[in-house]
């Protein structure tokens, strides 16, 4: 067996134990008890469709018996998934005036890690270092997964955290989709089963270990690997098939899983990004979004003008396909780029996805704004 099969292998061998030993109870609660020891979040992340046996339920957060001392959410981005929720939550950081979990961004409390409490949530943010500081912070993290969440669950946020401000970024959909799906195939490579994500199944450590083996393949190793999880080593039947897969479909429905959040939120509280616009007018986005979470305009601007146009224009888990030009001397090939030379597949996508691109503008009609998603019209 070649040195690159062999690492291959090893990648698989790697996502497959960690996976099995998931399933297994003993070794579940092994699992589970190391990481509540470490106090650091779980790096599993849900299906979409993932539902919980016991929804999240926390009496004693309740708005009407929290004391005022108590840790308050102040705002919860909750999606979508691929439409520049790392590049937010990145600068969001910088603000002083902002909290948000210290280990990582992805925190999935509200859908997957609910039974480890409420203290646990708080200490992602530090909270009790900094309980003491004069300057009243404004707590949230991002989890594109959120929109998703059952409407159980919604109204428990609610009832904990009535004047909680959320964030949605909504991309087109057709791209939102197709980056995610990407975004999969390069996993399988890895030995992740369709529908978990990077670093998801895997966890801390065997991703880790994933990246060192990454670096010490040879740049044409490297280009083997990438070829491997190329969107051109599948026909359009997979990409197809993908898409109608519950996890993709769920994702790609903004207004079903929107109209949840406006049940239990006033319209004032929901505050919807377009993409593009992070695109053309990042710093307008940045200010917009500080401002929604509750920091004063004069502070907002101040932050907004200290950062300089690197970090904001700066793209961070862009899709792409080839590794970095670093390694094999080519410019990376960007998701859209890859789908305009396959028109076929992108009409194809389009009429699937067509009807919630309606839907949601709708809803954004509905909500006085003025910006709308592609329809796909011929």
């Amino acid at each position: 067996m070649s040195d690159f099969a062999s690492l291959l292998s090893s990648f698989k061998q790697d996502a497959s134990a960690v996976s099995a030993a998931s399933k297994s109870p003993l070794a579940a609660s092994v699992i589970s008890q190391e990481r509540r020891q470490q106090n650091k979040p779980s790096r599993k992340r849900p299906f979409a469709t993932t539902t919980t046996s016991t929804a999240p339920h926390f009496p004693s957060m309740h708005s009407n018996n929290r004391k005022k001392s108590d840790f308050k959410l102040t705002w919860l981005g909750i999606g979508a998934q691929k439409a520049g929720t790392t590049w937010l939550h990145k600068l969001l950081r910088k603000c002083d005036d902002i909290s948000l979990p210290h280990e990582q961004k992805e925190v999935h409390f509200w859908d997957w890690h609910h039974r480890k409490g409420f203290e646990w949530y708080i200490r992602q943010f530090g909270y009790h270092s900094q309980k003491a500081s004069a300057v009243a912070l404004h707590y949230g993290e991002i989890t594109p997964c959120y929109v998703v969440l059952p409407e159980t669950t919604i109204a428990e946020i609610h009832k904990c955290f009535p004047n909680l401000k959320i964030i949605f970024v909504a991309r087109d959909l057709v791209d939102r989709a197709w980056s995610a799906m990407i975004m999969e195939l390069r996993d399988q490579t890895m030995g992740l089963s369709a529908g978990d994500f990077a670093d998801g199944v895997t966890g801390n450590t065997s991703n880790n270990s994933n990246a060192n083996k990454r670096a010490k393949l040879s740049a044409a190793q490297q280009r083997r690997l990438e070829q491997q999880s190329s969107p051109s080593s599948q026909p359009d039947s997979y990409f197809r098939d993908r898409l109608r897969d519950a996890t993709h479909d769920s994702r790609s429905n903004y207004a079903k899983h929107l109209i949840n959040w406006y049940k239990y939120f006033p319209s004032s509280s929901i505050l919807l990004i377009d993409y593009r616009e992070i695109e053309s007018n990042p710093r307008d986005v940045l200010l917009k979004v500080v401002m929604h979470i509750g920091v004063e305009e004069e502070k907002a601007k101040q932050f907004i003008a200290s950062l300089n146009d690197d970090e904001v224009g700066q793209r961070i888990n862009a899709a792409t396909t080839s590794v970095s030009s670093a390694s094999t001397g080519s410019s990376p090939t960007s998701s859209h780029q890859l789908l305009t030379k396959r028109p076929m597949l992108k009409k194809q996508l389009e009429k699937y996805l067509q009807p919630y691109a309606r839907e949601f503008n709708d809803l954004l009609k509905i909500k006085g704004y003025d910006w709308r998603l592609d329809e796909y019209d011929p």
